[in-house]
């Protein structure tokens, strides 16, 4: 499906399609027919969905595993809503509306798994100042927080049903579902901040205010993420060192895949140096004589 040519948040869909950050959205304009087939699935839609998407993650992708299941239906879910929104208030100062009605995800029929957003053209929020506070549908805001504050609202109003529904299916805790949730935004910009050689521990803090929002109504979650520097061999001069993120909580993947993620908080960080040096540093081939 082809990015909407003149969606306002166009520019930013672009960069982030072409680029390897877990991120892929398709932007629809007002009258652009929805997405098609049995794996698109309206958001709205979606809690009604939970059981069958349980059950093809437990049988394609997590061996049987229902709190493994719960847990990557949770954290994709996070991901594909929410990413986006946060790269694009991030890098442009703009944020699509979450409406649950105008937001779809696509599940791949081989694994499950949650892979692509599709998001139909609706209000985009702007910070004072921006010359698109002229255009129809335009939401003018003070500043970023109050941008994070009104994209992420929309966006816990959105994933709370979702949430319930896996708790309600699985008994997966509500908790440890938000806990994946604030996973997204730290991804999401340490990957982005990454890409453009920004500051990544700006950005993090920037992921963690985002966070905070999460709780704005009533407390559903500690946030547990924590940065992980790592100089590399490899990397620019001007910035040896890398973010990574462990997670807040986690999916129990090593149950049923023979190890712990690089990322996962029960890895430790000898462990988790020692993956990620092996996975990002370059190799060196040996010399022949």
């Amino acid at each position: 499906m082809p990015v909407q040519s003149c969606h306002p948040l166009v520019g930013v869909a672009r960069w982030i399609n072409a680029r390897e950050l877990y991120i892929d959205v398709d932007l629809l304009g007002a009258t652009d027919p929805a997405p098609s087939g049995g794996e698109w699935t309206r958001l709205d839609r979606m809690p009604d969905r939970v059981p069958e998407l349980i059950a093809l993650l437990l049988e394609r992708s997590c061996a049987g595993y229902t709190t493994s299941a719960a847990a990557f239906l949770a954290s994709d879910a996070a991901r594909q809503v929410l990413a986006f929104a946060c790269v694009a208030a991030y890098l442009t100062g703009r944020a699509p509306d979450l409406a649950p009605q105008r937001t779809w995800v696509r599940h791949d029929p081989e694994t499950g798994r949650l892979d692509r957003l599709a998001l139909r053209q609706g209000a985009v929020a702007v910070v004072d100042g921006d010359p698109m506070a002229r255009r129809p549908g335009a939401v003018c805001v003070s500043d970023e927080d109050a941008l994070d504050a009104w994209f992420m609202g929309a966006a816990v109003a959105a994933l709370e049903p979702v949430i319930d529904a896996v708790r309600a299916h699985t008994r997966y805790g509500t908790r440890a579902q938000w806990s994946m949730v604030a996973d997204a935004p730290h991804a999401a910009l340490i990957g982005a901040s990454y890409e453009i050689g920004a500051d990544q521990r700006t950005a993090w803090e920037r992921a963690r205010r985002m966070v905070e929002w999460i709780n704005a109504d009533r407390a559903r979650v500690t946030p547990k993420q924590r940065p992980f520097p790592l100089v590399l061999a490899g990397q620019p001069e001007h910035r040896p060192e890398r973010m990574f993120m462990v997670r807040g909580g986690c999916c129990f993947y090593y149950r049923f895949g023979g190890a712990k993620c690089a990322i996962c908080p029960l890895s430790s960080d000898e462990r988790r140096e020692s993956v990620l040096r092996e996975h990002f540093e370059p190799t060196t081939a040996p010399t022949t004589s």
